[in-house]
């Protein structure tokens, strides 16, 4: 359960079912209550997201995670030009760790997005009823 929560593109696909179900049971009605409930799952999503690296870290991914201390292996060092520049072989556990606080910013970003979009939705859905 905790991988699924960590996982944006489920957390998105899921949310956007749970918007095209509910639109699709309030078609044809007055009320679009189910609709208006949908943006709380969206809202949920999104905050999830926005957590994503607490849900991976524990208290440790409080803040985010750091990205300050880093295990490789000094391969070159070049000193020739006006900027010096060393070339460093990460090892598999730091590149994905990398790679996951790479994705724990993006999580962020789109889960923002979602909670204004869901808050939207939960507000508001309901009115959507009177346009169609």
């Amino acid at each position: 359960m905790r991988k699924a929560l960590q996982n944006p593109g489920f957390l998105l696909i899921f949310s956007m079912l749970a918007v095209g179900l509910s639109v699709h049971a309030d078609l044809g009605k007055s009320s679009w209550a189910w609709f208006q409930r949908s943006g709380a799952i969206v809202t949920l999503a999104g905050a999830l997201l926005g957590y994503r690296s607490v849900i991976r870290l524990g208290r440790h991914g409080v803040g985010g995670a750091s990205m300050h201390v880093a295990m490789g292996k000094l391969v070159s060092i070049d000193d020739s030009g006006p900027i010096q520049t060393a070339k460093i072989k990460y090892d598999e556990e730091t590149i994905e760790r990398f790679r996951q606080d790479g994705l724990d910013k993006v999580a962020g970003y789109l889960g923002a997005w979602m909670i204004v979009l869901g808050t939207a939705i939960w507000a508001y859905g309901d009115l959507l009823g009177q346009v169609f």
